[in-house]
């Protein structure tokens, strides 16, 4: 789905989808009080479809931006969900082979930011993981 296919989507729900120049290092943001969604409009086109997954699953859960632990569980989570959205397993294990596991150059292939290729390498390492840890 590009980016203007799901803003157009967004639209149809209860929130509302903007976009600003937001602080260096934020690419967007979710205000649950407001119910309203901020992109960067620095970004490049990849990274705003990503960054609006990615608050588009904040909403889902309508999480309330908070600092600590609690916060970061949150965010984890958002991560999580964001990379399992974004992409499609086939197609990663496709440019897995093809560019020897050189996450830029998945992400470059399936059209999304290096941040959710590692937070897809990070599921893959945790799975395998408890994977032997069961054996």
């Amino acid at each position: 789905m590009t980016y203007g296919q799901m803003h157009r989507y967004a639209d149809t729900l209860n929130v509302t989808i903007g976009s600003a120049l937001l602080p260096e290092g934020m690419t967007g943001f979710y205000d649950e009080a407001t119910r309203t969604i901020l992109i960067d409009r620095q970004l490049i086109y990849c990274q705003k479809r990503c960054t609006l997954v990615h608050e588009l699953i904040h909403w889902q859960h309508a999480d309330a931006t908070k600092d600590g632990v609690y916060g970061s569980r949150l965010e984890n989570r958002t991560r999580r969900e964001t990379a399992l959205k974004l992409v499609n397993p086939l197609e990663y294990q496709t440019a897995e082979a093809m560019y020897e596991g050189d996450p830029y150059q998945i992400a470059c292939e399936l059209d999304v930011t290096l941040q959710i290729i590692q937070d897809y390498q990070h599921i893959l390492d945790s799975s395998h993981m408890h994977c032997k840890a069961r054996s």
